[in-house]
């Protein structure tokens, strides 16, 4: 039988999982309203514009979103049809796709970061001092490398 969470440990995993519904689900909404565009495409033109040459390989974008490959599909398929990304085989293997950000891209980013950083602003940033963004950087970094161990 599995040893249960300390009391402490249990209210931070409730409240993480509840305040990151929250946060994504109020986030979304308002790249959606605003900008047509769901927090899902955001991160992906946000992947892109921070790869070298502002492209990447279809299994890179995929782990730098933590999705799965059918669903990235989907994501890049919208992508393309908005004239935001643009999809070839890489001619140095063949067996690879690259997604390559277009200028459209690029300019759907721009106009969407505002609203994007406001969202985080407002719902997150005003509720952390710069010590807990410190400490909860820390947190987050431990958690991540090791899940990607």
């Amino acid at each position: 039988m599995a040893k249960p969470l300390s009391a402490h440990h249990d209210a931070a995993w409730r409240r993480y999982l509840r305040s990151h519904a929250l946060l994504v689900r109020a986030l979304d909404a308002e790249l959606r309203a605003e900008h047509g565009m769901t927090l899902l495409t955001y991160d992906a033109l946000v992947q892109l514009s921070e790869a070298p040459g502002r492209r990447l390989r279809m299994k890179d974008l995929a782990a730098g979103l933590v999705y799965s490959a059918s669903g990235l599909t989907r994501i890049v398929d919208g992508l393309e049809r908005d004239g935001h990304a643009r999809r070839k085989i890489d001619p140095a293997d063949r067996r690879t796709t690259l997604v390559t950000l277009t200028p459209a891209g690029l300019a759907a980013l721009e106009a969407a970061w505002p609203t994007h950083v406001r969202g985080v602003r407002e719902h997150f940033a005003a509720h952390v001092d710069k010590a807990q963004a410190t400490t909860l950087a820390k947190v987050f970094a431990d958690i991540v490398a090791g899940l990607d161990a």
